[in-house]
């Protein structure tokens, strides 16, 4: 095998032990896991560039057009997740989470970890986890900011 392909290889393997290392010990990480690809369900991960700009390692989100079927998964996974937080904020209608803030535990200094949580008409639902270095003042700033 020549350098150039082990180089290559060893990239990859870096990246995905990177990714595999986002959501350690997180049960969020089997929502992301199972419905990633299905259909109704639109996942985004943010390039380099984008999380450099606003202090992330890491942006993964899934909007579910009906979360239905996948709303029982994702509250019980949620719950199981908030118990592992430092800071939780949730509206709750009905015994059930409307939208949900969770800041849990650094895995390594400088590294802050965000669970984000709505669900909207129609039985839509998102779901967000980040990472990175900005801290909750920033994410707020960051989501409340006005568009021009």
């Amino acid at each position: 095998m020549n350098k150039f392909i082990r180089t290559a290889l060893l990239i990859l393997l870096l990246a995905f032990a990177t990714h595999a290392a986002a959501q350690q010990g997180l049960q969020i990480a089997t929502v992301f896991q199972k419905y990633g690809k299905q259909k109704g369900v639109t996942m985004v991960e943010l390039s380099k560039e984008v999380l450099d700009a606003y202090q992330m390692n890491l942006y993964k989100s899934l909007v579910f057009k009906d979360a239905g079927d996948a709303l029982p998964t994702i509250l019980r996974c949620l719950e199981a997740d908030k118990k592992k937080a430092k800071k939780v904020k949730e509206v709750v209608s009905g015994g059930q989470i409307q939208s949900g803030y969770y800041q849990l535990p650094q895995l390594k200094e400088d590294v802050n970890r965000f669970i984000l949580f709505k669900t909207g008409k129609k039985g839509s639902a998102t779901l967000i986890y980040i990472e990175g270095e900005l801290d909750a003042d920033d994410l707020v700033t960051m989501l409340f900011m006005k568009k021009e």
